[in-house]
């Protein structure tokens, strides 16, 4: 491809429900399943957001080009369809996790996970969602961290944590209900102090 290759983010819709299960697949689930999984996901999540690949002979867009970025995204979604460059090759979102009293957890905002298509790893995807649903929760909650748990096996994905600004709050061997195989780490994205 001679085209540079750059990552739009746009909110996943409801007529999102075949990429995201495609996406969902990915992490061993049956297709039956990521179809069942989809829909919820895309109506319950306060942010899920999908990352397309597209090619442009452009810069991508500056980071106050809001409104142009989103235009351009929502072209990009349209044409999917008929171009495989713009279809989503990642999804993340995040969720409001209750506080638990007998844990000593207050309410937190969480990364409700993070799906790279392989075909598409290594191009800073995971670190630009990352950073979005950050941004994303920000509008939301001004303020307010986001964290991540991520198993301490999974270098891409903490690397692209890092990379978007996340640092490590703790080592857990389980967390909110969860329980995993090996270590995994507590990770904080700081919110944004008001002024």
């Amino acid at each position: 491809m001679n085209a540079q290759s750059h990552v739009l983010i746009r909110p996943a819709r409801p007529d999102d429900v075949p990429r995201v299960a495609r996406l969902l697949a990915l992490r061993g689930i049956t297709v039956q399943e990521a179809l069942e999984q989809a829909p919820r996901m895309i109506d319950v999540l306060p942010v899920l957001l999908l990352a397309c690949l597209c090619a442009d002979d452009a810069e991508p867009a500056g980071v106050d080009d809001r409104a142009s970025r989103l235009a351009e995204a929502d072209a990009a979604a349209q044409s999917a369809e008929d171009d495989d460059r713009a279809a989503p090759v990642a999804l993340s979102g995040a969720f409001l996790l209750p506080g638990d009293l007998e844990e000593g957890r207050a309410e937190r905002w969480m990364v409700s996970g993070l799906i790279v298509d392989p075909d598409a790893r290594r191009r800073g995807i995971g670190r630009t969602l990352l950073a979005a649903v950050g941004a994303a929760v920000q509008e939301i909650e001004p303020g307010e961290d986001l964290f991540s748990v991520v198993e301490t096996a999974n270098h891409a994905s903490v690397a692209a944590h890092l990379a978007a600004g996340f640092e490590q709050a703790a080592h857990v061997d389980g967390y909110a209900g969860l329980v995993f195989d090996g270590d995994a780490l507590l990770m904080r994205l700081p919110g944004v102090a008001q002024t």
